[in-house]
């Protein structure tokens, strides 16, 4: 599917397609349909006193990241790593339907968009999902990030931007500085495509038109805004063209807000506040509101920013060389996050420093690394491996001083920096000679015996104990090996054992312990490999 088609005419598989709902007014979100079916997207064809349709929760949980990339959730995380270093430049056209209503000065009312109550605690009514659109005012760079809005007047908003990191704080400093208002464009909803290739573009100062070209795999289509020269992705369905009071300073009071997190955050913030010069959009446009925090925090479109947090560590650990088989991010804010690679000594160790520190979203908290043999989507094995492999005096790494969340409370404070502890869990089958690394493997029956044979022939029980006994001289022999009879009765395969058993003896090589005939029970233990210096991580010559 091409995401440079309109938003509205894509088309969702019958399982994730929205739920239609009746009409609803505004002012608070219809959170009983979410909580209905949390993995759906929410569609209100008719929302009273607004001209708008509007689609909540539309890339709020790992199915429909996967269904945007075509792709498993083994391999999710390495296509966005990778989508996110390639470059393409766009391709400039003249109009496009956003541009089929244009409102400006005056008569520019934000009131024709619906707003929503998100939580009892939230200081006025915002929209979460605004792409905000800003350039460098020296290299005219563009830049595009998701920040959320409250409601000011009109044709005010403010902006909630205190991450000292983020490109577009870091270019309102630089707009500042020179005595000069910032010039953004605002799309509001997109693709799932967009959300993600605007949470990724790597290390430096990328052209995110550039990366979001990468994620299409072809030229992004781009038009110029009506009052300045920021371009738009022609598919936007609303466009805001507004300007940062920067001269102003951080001087206006915003907030507070519930959080991703389920809790509430910052408090009450100090922001900017942003005039809206004019606003374009496609008649009949979708307003495509962002489901946040509220009762099921695990499952809301902020769910967006795990994929790009498991696409910066996927990128982030092979560029360190490690070998990465999987990352898993999908807590409600990123907060912990999983790999799974390929450990030789020393390896899960440099990966958990990896994790804690490559995503510009500054998550995960809380990073653990296992062994590939562990499902890392499988909660239960997860826990067996922390339980029983991670030792909390050897295998945990610390960093403190780090940057955290504006909004975990555990940052303490509601103004930048938010420093924060980070916590690694190695949770690796330990390496060295005082380690049996096979009594870590898992008691599972992954295989079973097979079937048995239909044209078997049936045997008496001392044809079975006769082919037992030659079976076990040519080789010692695992039980699971033995016991291959499965065509026979099973009380004859288990008394021709037991006749076999007084002159059978046990080989003490594990993991098996396959079974010989032995004058005596535990036969003799097998001579130890020899010791050298060869690294397995080197082919040898």
């Amino acid at each position: 599917m091409t995401p440079t088609v309109p938003f509205a005419t894509w088309t969702l598989p019958k399982s994730r397609r929205p739920q239609p709902a009746r009409a609803v007014r505004p002012g608070r979100v219809p959170v009983g349909l979410q909580r209905q079916d949390p993995l759906k997207a929410v569609f209100v064809e008719k929302v009273k006193d607004c001209q708008f349709s509007f689609l909540a929760n539309a890339y709020s949980n790992l199915d429909q990241f996967l269904w945007a990339f075509d792709s498993d959730k083994s391999e999710v995380g390495a296509k966005i790593g990778t989508l996110a270093q390639g470059r393409v430049k766009p391709e400039i056209v003249d109009t496009a339907p956003c541009k089929e209503v244009i409102v400006k000065g005056k008569d520019v009312d934000l009131t024709i968009l619906p707003w929503f109550l998100h939580h009892d605690r939230d200081g006025h009514g915002f929209i979460e999902d605004l792409e905000y659109i800003s350039a460098d005012p020296d290299t005219g760079v563009p830049d595009w990030g998701i920040y959320r809005s409250m409601f000011r007047t009109k044709n005010e908003i403010n902006i909630d931007m205190t991450c000292e990191t983020h490109r577009c704080r870091l270019n309102t400093f630089a707009w500042r500085a020179k005595g000069k208002d910032m010039p953004v464009s605002i799309v509001i909803g997109g693709p799932i495509i967009d959300k993600l290739a605007s949470l990724s573009g790597g290390a430096g100062n990328p052209d995110d038109w550039e990366v979001l070209g990468s994620f299409y795999g072809a030229p992004a289509k781009m038009v110029k805004s009506e009052t300045n020269d920021l371009l738009v992705p022609t598919n936007s369905e609303i466009v805001l063209e507004c300007r940062i009071i920067t001269t102003e300073g951080w001087v206006h009071d915003e907030g507070p807000y519930g959080e991703d997190s389920g809790m509430y955050g910052g408090g009450l913030k100090h922001n900017c506040r942003v005039i809206i010069d004019c606003i374009t959009y496609k008649k009949g446009g979708i307003y495509q509101h962002a489901s946040i925090g509220g009762s099921d925090a695990t499952h809301t479109d902020m769910g967006i920013s795990l994929a790009g947090c498991a696409g910066a560590m996927m990128h982030g650990l092979k560029g360190a060389g490690l070998d990465v088989l999987e990352v898993r991010a999908d807590s409600p804010m990123g907060e912990t996050a999983d790999a799974k690679i390929r450990a030789h000594s020393g390896d899960a160790q440099r990966a958990l420093y990896v994790m804690l520190t490559c995503s510009g979203q500054t998550v995960p908290k809380i990073a653990m690394v296992f062994d590939e043999d562990v499902d890392i989507w499988n909660d239960a094995q997860i826990r067996q491996a922390q339980a029983f492999r991670f030792d909390a005096a050897r295998d945990a790494v610390i960093l403190s001083a780090q940057p955290g969340t504006a909004i975990d409370p555990m940052t303490g404070r509601d103004e930048p920096s938010f420093i924060c502890s980070k916590l690694g869990m190695d949770c690796t089958i330990p390496w060295g000679d005082g380690w049996v690394r096979d009594k870590f493997t898992f008691a599972l029956c992954t295989t079973g015996l097979g079937e048995p044979d239909p044209k078997a022939r049936q045997m008496t029980e001392d044809e079975i104990a006769a082919d037992m006994e030659a079976f076990i001289r040519e080789q010692p022999r695992a039980w699971k090996d033995i016991a291959r009879y499965l065509a026979q009765p099973y009380p004859l395969v288990y008394r021709a054992f037991g006749r076999l058993r007084p002159r059978l003896g046990r080989v003490d090589s594990s993991p098996w312990y396959p079974y010989t005939f032995s004058s005596h029970e535990f036969d003799a233990v097998p001579e130890p490999a020899p010791q050298d210096n060869f690294d397995p991580r080197h082919p040898k010559a």
